[in-house]
């Protein structure tokens, strides 16, 4: 199956689900991965609810929003399959994200690490080696 993303064409008479994408948390705890992305999509949309999935990222992960969806789409065979069964229900799955780009925020826990004497330190020892430059 390829994916791309472009603008949505909405036509009467589809039924639609819309998978939107509202921030990317940067975390410093190590967070489990979401086990079954799909499945967790799929309750969501029964609830009719916001709900989160966590990913780990490589050190040379593109933080460009289309690109980082696309792999995560690619990489998710649950999600994958999740898709499919929708699209056999009658539906076409959408995958919504804001005009302006996807924001990356800091989680909470970065927050409280930046803040603390360890991340102080690590702030200051990057701005070292900046001005060394």
């Amino acid at each position: 199956m390829e994916y791309e993303l472009k603008p949505a064409v909405i036509k009467d008479g589809v039924k639609y689900k819309v998978i939107r994408i509202t921030d990317i948390a940067l975390h410093t705890a190590k967070k489990t991965p979401t086990p079954l992305v799909g499945k967790k999509i799929q309750k969501a949309f029964e609830d009719n609810k916001p709900d989160r999935i966590y990913s780990h990222f490589d050190d040379n992960a593109v933080l460009d929003d289309r690109t980082l969806v696309i792999s995560l789409i690619k990489n998710d065979p649950d999600l994958i399959r999740m898709i499919k069964e929708e699209e056999a229900k009658g539906y076409k799955v959408l995958i919504g994200l804001p005009k302006e780009g996807v924001p990356v925020v800091f989680g909470k826990d970065t927050v409280e690490f930046i803040n603390s004497k360890n991340g102080k330190r690590i702030l200051r020892g990057i701005a070292k080696k900046k001005e060394e430059k």
